[in-house]
């Protein structure tokens, strides 16, 4: 009777231990539990920049006929809220590396931007758009910054991550964790994150209203982000402690529409082609955010006519960028591109 009862326990100790080795890590991916049992608690230090309720007024914006093949875009002013134009501003997308905004203002809560990080294999191991970072090689965040930022290089936004987390002694899932946090704190109610750089992947989704309230946290509070935003081609240069790489910057209407300041281009075959575009006339700030274009030119334009549209509802006259000026901007690019493609694939890697 003895051996029954224990043979009993001891399956039922095994069941219960199998359904924690398979549900923990789905717990935690999920946000459903703390991770806080395997590191220090970061939360005081993810609270401190929260700028204050950010909420658009939508209640007339209207659509704009000439965009009718893009599915999501807004305008708004930045300094009062309201919105002039909107479509599928609510609706669920991919945010692509629009997410990068959210992990690096995390990483900013967690270490200053002198600290030094180390590339690892994991964090190097990244596709399609890098730097092409060496394992051992270490680097400032504010170097990584302007490379996750204004190149959009996913070794470098997983570097970042992976430094942050380990100078604070917690593990990646345990970084995701706290991303997941700041947006909540951010009032980002429709939105989850399960990777810092902003790949693909079904539980990783946003709005176009909720990254609005991560931009606008990112103008109060993130001055380095707006730094690396607006960068263009400020290379990191090589030291004893990494070589040299290139930081060309993506945004297409940075140089090209008058005011321009950044923020974020992003791209995933679940996103389509998408931009933040800051800008500012007269003293007035706009944001145009565009998600889901066929083409860098038509998500380039669309941004451009939607700044138009919000300027020109404050009286100001439009730039009306056309093709002409945004290929002579891409040559240069597409030259550039073509450099580091072929030195990355001396390499053994790609962009």
């Amino acid at each position: 009777m003895a051996k029954r009862t224990l043979l009993i326990l001891f399956s039922g100790v095994v069941i219960i231990l199998s359904l924690l080795i398979f549900l923990l890590p789905k717990l935690i991916k999920s946000n459903l539990i703390s991770p806080f049992f395997q590191g220090p608690d970061q939360t005081e230090k993810i609270s401190k920049k929260i700028s204050s309720p950010f909420n658009l007024d939508i209640s007339n914006a209207k659509t704009v006929t000439s965009l009718n093949n893009i599915p999501r875009y807004i305008v708004y002013n930045n300094d009062t809220g309201k919105v002039y134009y909107a479509k599928g501003a609510d609706l669920r997308m991919a945010p692509a590396s629009f997410t990068k905004l959210l992990s690096t203002q995390v990483v900013l809560d967690l270490i200053p931007k002198e600290y030094m990080v180390t590339a690892t294999k994991a964090s190097i191991d990244k596709i399609p758009t890098v730097l092409g970072l060496k394992e051992g090689e270490k680097f400032s965040v504010s170097d990584l910054l302007r490379g996750a930022i204004a190149t959009s290089a996913n070794d470098a936004a997983q570097t970042l991550a992976d430094g942050a987390a380990e100078a604070v002694g917690i593990n990646p899932v345990e970084f995701i964790y706290y991303m997941n946090a700041k947006a909540q704190l951010l009032g980002l109610k429709n939105s989850h994150f399960v990777n810092p750089d902003g790949l693909d992947d079904q539980n990783q989704y946003s709005t176009l209203l909720d990254l609005a309230k991560l931009v606008n946290n990112v103008q109060k509070n993130y001055p380095d982000i707006l730094t690396a935003a607006k960068s263009d081609n400020e290379d990191i240069q090589q030291t004893a402690d990494h070589g040299y790489y290139y930081l060309p910057n993506w945004n297409g209407l940075l140089g090209v529409y008058p005011g321009v300041s950044g923020l974020k281009i992003a791209y995933t075959e679940d996103a389509g082609y998408s931009t933040i575009v800051t800008a500012t006339r007269d003293g007035q700030s706009m944001v145009a955010i565009v998600s889901g274009a066929d083409s860098y030119m038509e998500r380039d334009l669309a941004a451009a006519d939607l700044l138009d549209a919000g300027f020109l509802a404050l009286g100001q006259k439009p730039i009306s960028i056309s093709k002409n000026n945004l290929n002579v901007h891409y040559k240069v690019w597409g030259d550039l591109a073509r450099k580091i493609q072929a030195e990355l694939k001396a390499e053994g890697k790609n962009i």
